[in-house]
């Protein structure tokens, strides 16, 4: 039996025993390519969405942190992986992610880790509230955490196609938009044509939140097409 199949042997146990697994090992799974999650982006989303609600709302009902925190985190890790997978598998890649694509993601979900116990450390102080209505604050947060996924994807697809031309493109949006403000990046990089990798290098693959973007990408219009039109980036 190799390693990959005796860490898969052991995730699927503890699963199916009811084990807590911790979030860092399972991101070393993933990292030996032993988590693996089926599904398009939607059931990726769907099942992300799942574990985001159920473990916020135990916390919010009085539960113990430790626990549901951990299930976030590990959903997380699952969640990121199949996405990014899903994106390498779409832009041509096979096998694991390569080294740059591993040396991109790993803190991307470190950084989320972090995101993760700021919000657990809010859902403290806000469960005092009895009269907060925490069903509509989960709601909007899985939204948002579940929307990250599109980025995770593009970037797996992105380093899976390094060598592919792509043009920036999009709509600029309403005309006091700071995408179309003297300078603004997006107004500097519209029509730029440039290989994949050269969009990761410098750091402009439009996701929301990139800071490289004046507009911060927030709500963003902009995005990746191929040479034949179709948008690259979703």
């Amino acid at each position: 039996m190799t390693l990959i199949d005796s860490v898969s042997s052991a995730i699927d146990y503890c699963k199916v025993n009811h084990i807590d697994i911790p979030a860092d090992l399972a991101l070393k799974a993933y990292n030996v390519g032993a988590l693996k999650a089926a599904g398009d982006l939607v059931a990726i989303g769907a099942a992300y969405r799942d574990v985001i609600t159920e473990s916020l709302i135990r916390y919010f009902e009085g539960g113990n942190v430790t626990s549901p925190r951990n299930a976030f985190k590990r959903g997380m890790v699952e969640a990121f992986g199949a996405a990014f997978d899903t994106g390498w598998r779409d832009g041509g890649g096979t096998g694991m992610p390569d080294v740059d694509a591993l040396a991109w993601f790993n803190p991307r979900v470190e950084a989320e880790f972090g995101f993760i116990d700021m919000l657990f450390a809010q859902i403290k102080d806000l469960r005092k509230d009895g009269e907060f209505d925490y069903f509509s604050f989960v709601t909007q947060k899985a939204d948002g955490y579940v929307g990250t996924l599109r980025d995770i994807y593009n970037m797996g697809k992105m380093f899976a196609s390094k060598n592919k031309m792509l043009t920036f493109d999009g709509e600029d949006g309403k005309p006091d938009n700071i995408c179309q403000s003297t300078g603004g990046t997006c107004v500097r990089l519209k029509g730029q044509r440039h290989r994949a990798s050269w969009w990761i290098s410098h750091g402009l693959v439009p996701y929301r939140g990139n800071p490289n973007y004046d507009c911060g990408a927030w709500g963003c219009s902009h995005y990746l097409r191929d040479d034949d039109g179709n948008r690259y980036t979703e």
